[in-house]
Protein backbone atom coordinates (compact mmCIF):
# COMPACT_ATOMS: atom_id res chain seq x y z
CA UNK A 1 0.00 0.00 0.00
CA UNK A 2 3.21 2.28 0.65
CA UNK A 3 4.46 1.70 -2.28
CA UNK A 4 1.57 2.70 -4.28
CA UNK A 5 1.53 5.50 -2.80
CA UNK A 6 5.01 6.60 -3.56
CA UNK A 7 4.63 5.49 -7.03
CA UNK A 8 1.15 7.62 -7.57
CA UNK A 9 2.74 10.47 -5.89
CA UNK A 10 5.49 10.29 -8.29
CA UNK A 11 3.43 9.83 -11.45
CA UNK A 12 0.53 12.83 -10.52
CA UNK A 13 3.44 15.58 -9.37
CA UNK A 14 5.07 15.43 -12.69
CA UNK A 15 8.77 14.24 -11.66
CA UNK A 16 10.12 14.79 -15.26
CA UNK A 17 13.51 13.30 -16.27
CA UNK A 18 15.41 16.28 -15.87
CA UNK A 19 14.51 16.66 -12.04
CA UNK A 20 17.48 15.52 -10.30
CA UNK A 21 17.04 13.16 -7.30
CA UNK A 22 20.61 13.95 -6.43
CA UNK A 23 21.37 16.97 -4.83
CA UNK A 24 23.31 19.74 -6.27
CA UNK A 25 26.50 19.56 -3.53
CA UNK A 26 26.15 15.20 -4.17
CA UNK A 27 27.15 15.81 -7.73
CA UNK A 28 30.63 16.00 -8.75
CA UNK A 29 33.12 17.61 -11.61
CA UNK A 30 33.95 15.09 -14.01
CA UNK A 31 36.93 16.09 -16.39
CA UNK A 32 37.04 15.06 -20.14
CA UNK A 33 40.20 13.53 -21.13
CA UNK A 34 41.28 12.64 -24.57
CA UNK A 35 40.81 8.79 -24.87
CA UNK A 36 43.20 6.38 -26.00
CA UNK A 37 40.79 4.86 -28.83
CA UNK A 38 40.39 4.07 -32.63
CA UNK A 39 37.28 3.25 -34.97
CA UNK A 40 40.21 1.33 -37.07
CA UNK A 41 41.96 -1.80 -35.48
CA UNK A 42 45.32 -0.60 -34.74
CA UNK A 43 48.09 -3.64 -34.42
CA UNK A 44 49.66 -3.34 -30.68
CA UNK A 45 52.23 -5.25 -28.56
CA UNK A 46 52.69 -5.15 -25.12
CA UNK A 47 55.61 -6.95 -23.38
CA UNK A 48 55.43 -7.35 -19.44
CA UNK A 49 58.33 -8.80 -17.26
CA UNK A 50 57.87 -9.83 -13.52
CA UNK A 51 60.02 -10.03 -11.52
CA UNK A 52 58.56 -9.39 -8.27
CA UNK A 53 55.72 -10.11 -5.53
CA UNK A 54 55.17 -13.70 -4.52
CA UNK A 55 52.92 -16.05 -6.50
CA UNK A 56 49.77 -16.14 -7.35
CA UNK A 57 50.60 -12.21 -7.27
CA UNK A 58 53.09 -11.07 -9.22
CA UNK A 59 54.80 -6.96 -9.72
CA UNK A 60 56.69 -6.06 -13.10
CA UNK A 61 57.08 -3.53 -15.73
CA UNK A 62 55.69 -3.58 -18.78
CA UNK A 63 56.49 -1.47 -22.36
CA UNK A 64 53.57 -1.11 -25.10
CA UNK A 65 54.29 -0.75 -28.40
CA UNK A 66 52.22 0.34 -32.07
CA UNK A 67 48.63 1.52 -31.49
CA UNK A 68 49.67 2.16 -27.79
CA UNK A 69 52.96 4.08 -26.68
CA UNK A 70 53.51 3.73 -22.93
CA UNK A 71 55.27 1.59 -20.24
CA UNK A 72 54.87 1.99 -16.54
CA UNK A 73 54.16 -0.77 -14.01
CA UNK A 74 51.91 -3.93 -13.77
CA UNK A 75 50.87 -6.50 -11.79
CA UNK A 76 49.16 -10.13 -11.98
CA UNK A 77 47.30 -12.12 -10.27
CA UNK A 78 46.88 -16.19 -11.39
CA UNK A 79 44.19 -19.04 -10.66
CA UNK A 80 46.00 -22.38 -12.39
CA UNK A 81 43.88 -25.07 -12.86
CA UNK A 82 45.97 -27.87 -13.63
CA UNK A 83 47.43 -27.07 -17.34
CA UNK A 84 45.22 -23.90 -17.40
CA UNK A 85 45.48 -20.32 -15.86
CA UNK A 86 43.26 -17.09 -15.99
CA UNK A 87 45.63 -14.22 -15.02
CA UNK A 88 44.39 -10.85 -14.51
CA UNK A 89 46.43 -8.70 -15.68
CA UNK A 90 46.74 -4.21 -14.43
CA UNK A 91 49.28 -2.00 -16.23
CA UNK A 92 49.47 1.05 -14.51
CA UNK A 93 51.17 3.65 -17.35
CA UNK A 94 53.70 6.48 -15.72
CA UNK A 95 51.16 8.70 -17.61
CA UNK A 96 48.36 7.79 -15.28
CA UNK A 97 45.29 5.89 -15.47
CA UNK A 98 45.08 1.61 -15.43
CA UNK A 99 44.72 -0.91 -18.42
CA UNK A 100 43.11 -4.07 -16.72
CA UNK A 101 43.52 -7.26 -19.24
CA UNK A 102 42.26 -11.00 -18.73
CA UNK A 103 44.45 -13.61 -20.15
CA UNK A 104 43.75 -16.99 -20.83
CA UNK A 105 46.68 -19.72 -20.93
CA UNK A 106 47.90 -23.12 -21.64
CA UNK A 107 50.89 -24.42 -20.60
CA UNK A 108 50.26 -27.86 -22.14
CA UNK A 109 53.19 -26.38 -25.17
CA UNK A 110 56.67 -23.94 -24.20
CA UNK A 111 56.30 -21.64 -24.36
CA UNK A 112 52.99 -21.25 -22.58
CA UNK A 113 50.42 -19.70 -25.23
CA UNK A 114 46.90 -18.07 -24.55
CA UNK A 115 44.85 -15.35 -26.03
CA UNK A 116 44.11 -11.98 -24.15
CA UNK A 117 41.56 -9.31 -24.11
CA UNK A 118 41.54 -5.57 -22.27
CA UNK A 119 38.62 -5.78 -19.94
CA UNK A 120 38.39 -2.20 -18.41
CA UNK A 121 40.55 0.81 -18.44
CA UNK A 122 40.58 3.87 -16.05
CA UNK A 123 41.50 7.82 -17.22
CA UNK A 124 42.79 7.94 -20.91
CA UNK A 125 42.04 4.62 -21.16
CA UNK A 126 39.03 4.40 -19.93
CA UNK A 127 37.66 3.29 -23.72
CA UNK A 128 39.66 0.87 -24.67
CA UNK A 129 39.86 -2.36 -26.24
CA UNK A 130 41.53 -4.73 -27.64
CA UNK A 131 42.56 -8.61 -27.89
CA UNK A 132 44.79 -10.93 -29.06
CA UNK A 133 47.67 -13.71 -28.57
CA UNK A 134 50.10 -14.20 -26.00
CA UNK A 135 53.43 -16.40 -25.17
CA UNK A 136 54.66 -16.85 -21.80
CA UNK A 137 58.44 -17.43 -22.04
CA UNK A 138 59.94 -17.56 -18.75
CA UNK A 139 58.70 -14.53 -16.34
CA UNK A 140 57.54 -12.23 -19.43
CA UNK A 141 54.12 -12.07 -21.02
CA UNK A 142 54.25 -11.57 -24.71
CA UNK A 143 50.95 -10.05 -26.14
CA UNK A 144 50.44 -9.28 -29.49
CA UNK A 145 47.10 -8.29 -30.81
CA UNK A 146 44.85 -5.05 -31.86
CA UNK A 147 43.59 -1.99 -29.80
CA UNK A 148 40.74 -0.25 -30.83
Amino acid sequence: MLLLTGVSFILFTGFKKSDSIVSPTAKHNTTVSKAVTSAVPTPVAIYCTFSGGTFPNVTGTFTASGGLSTSGNCTMDILVNGYTAHCVVVLQPSSGGTITIHQQCQFATNPATGRWEIVSGTGTYANLKGNGSLLMPDDDEDMVGIIH
